[in-house]
């Protein structure tokens, strides 16, 4: 049998992005976001706020799967090897 959280909290809880917030009262437009999908998210998630991360599920290398808004716009976060 599922927890009583799982059942009560699954609708409110499942999103197409996740955001994290600082504090009760942050503005929805400054929160930034976690969102996933395939292509580069430059068209796909203009509006975001700065520090939000995109994950790129069809990514071919490690250099190209993470995303983030710095200074607004789309930087990847590149690998780095040891």
């Amino acid at each position: 049998m599922a927890s009583k959280f799982a059942y009560r909290y699954r609708k409110p809880v499942a999103a197409l992005g996740l955001g994290v917030r600082t504090s009760a009262t942050e503005a929805d437009s400054t929160v930034p976001t976690i969102t996933a999908g395939t292509g580069n998210p430059t068209a796909l998630v203009a509006d975001c706020p700065n520090g939000s991360m995109y994950l790129k599920t069809d990514a071919s290398n490690g250099d190209d799967s993470l995303w983030m808004m710095i200074g607004d716009s789309w930087q990847q976060i590149k690998g780095q090897t040891a």
